[in-house]
C-alpha cells in the first residue's frame, strides 16, 4: 500500500469519526435523530432540513438533516452547543448565531476556495466573447482591482435549461468568493446587443469587487451604496436598463423555448412601419 493511499484512508476514517462525534453530541442535546450530510458549499456551509416530524403518540422521534461543511470538523464543544441551539431556536438564538457566523467567516478564510475547473469554462460564445468584453471592462473600469487579465475571476457562459416555467430571469451571477462569474446563455445570440452583454458583465464584476456583506441586523446587503454608485456611473447604464425593460419579456420567452430573438423589437417594427406610411419614399 502506498503512503498516499494510507494517508487518504487515515483522513477518511478521521472525517467519519468527527461526523460521529457531531451526531452523538447533537442527538444528545436535541433529543431527536440527526442525519449528517457533508457539503462543500461555501455559500451555505450549514443547512438544516426537517425530514420527519415527531409523533410521540406513535413512538416516532423527529428526524432532521444537517449539512455541515468541513470547516466544522475541528469545531470545539462550545460551537457544537451553538449549532444545537440554532437547530432548536433558529434566528432567536442570537448568541449562537453570532458564534456560528464568526466560525464560518474565519473558517472560510482559512480554507481557500478550490479553483474553478478550466474545462468547464466557456467564455467564447456563438455571438459574444466574454473574455474580450471582460478585458475591455478591466482596462476601462477595474484596472485598480484587477491589474492584469489573469487577476480577473473565471468567466463563463452558463448552461441552458429549457422548458422551465419562468417569470423572472437571472442574467448573471457571481460566486460569493468572487471566483466564478456566469452569464446566462440567453444573452449569447445576435439579437442581444453587445453593449447590453457588457453591462451585465460589468454588474457581475462589481459583485466580485464588492461582495455581499452582512448588516448589523443580520440582513445580507448585495447592492450597497458604493455598488449602486459605481454601477450608475457606467456610461451606458441608462441605455442598457431601457433595453432590458423593453426586451425582458422576449428574453424570458427565448429562455423558455430556446427560440432566438431578433435584433429589432415589435415596437421598433411598428415605429418603422408608421414612418414608412407617413413618409413614403
Amino acid at each position: 500500500m502506498t503512503r498516499a493511499l494510507r494517508d487518504l484512508q487515515t483522513a477518511s476514517v478521521s472525517a467519519v469519526g468527527r461526523q460521529q462525534d457531531w451526531k452523538r453530541e447533537l442527538e444528545s442535546r436535541l433529543g431527536c435523530e440527526v442525519q449528517l450530510v457533508p457539503t462543500r458549499s461555501r455559500r451555505r456551509p450549514l443547512q438544516l432540513r426537517v425530514l420527519r416530524r415527531a409523533r410521540p403518540e406513535h413512538g416516532v422521534a423527529e428526524l432532521v438533516e444537517l449539512r455541515l461543511h468541513a470547516l466544522f470538523d475541528e469545531a470545539p464543544p462550545e460551537l457544537q452547543s451553538a449549532v444545537a441551539s440554532w437547530v432548536r431556536s433558529g434566528a432567536r438564538a442570537r448568541r449562537a448565531c453570532k458564534e456560528i457566523d464568526l466560525w464560518i467567516r474565519d473558517g472560510l478564510r482559512r480554507l481557500p476556495a478550490p479553483p474553478a475547473r478550466p474545462e468547464r469554462l466557456r467564455a467564447r460564445g456563438n455571438a459574444h466573447d466574454l473574455a474580450a468584453l471582460a478585458e475591455e471592462l478591466r482596462r476601462e473600469h477595474f484596472a485598480a482591482e484587477f491589474e492584469t487579465s489573469e487577476r480577473l475571476p473565471p468567466i463563463t457562459w452558463g448552461r441552458a435549461c429549457l422548458g422551465r416555467a419562468r417569470r423572472s430571469l437571472r442574467l448573471g451571477s457571481c460566486d460569493p468568493d468572487g471566483r466564478l462569474v456566469r452569464i446566462h446563455p440567453v444573452l449569447d445570440q445576435p439579437g442581444v446587443p453587445r453593449f447590453f452583454v457588457r453591462f451585465v458583465l460589468h454588474h457581475e464584476l462589481l459583485h466580485a469587487v464588492l461582495p455581499p456583506r452582512k448588516a448589523s441586523d443580520g440582513r445580507w446587503i448585495h447592492h450597497g451604496r458604493e455598488f449602486r454608485t459605481r454601477e450608475r456611473a457606467y456610461p451606458e447604464y441608462d441605455r442598457a436598463r431601457r433595453w432590458e425593460a423593453q426586451q425582458m419579456s422576449r428574453l424570458l420567452r427565448s429562455a423558455r423555448r430556446g427560440v432566438p430573438i431578433s435584433g429589432t423589437s415589435v415596437i421598433e417594427h411598428a415605429a418603422r412601419f408608421v414612418q414608412r406610411v407617413l413618409f413614403p419614399g
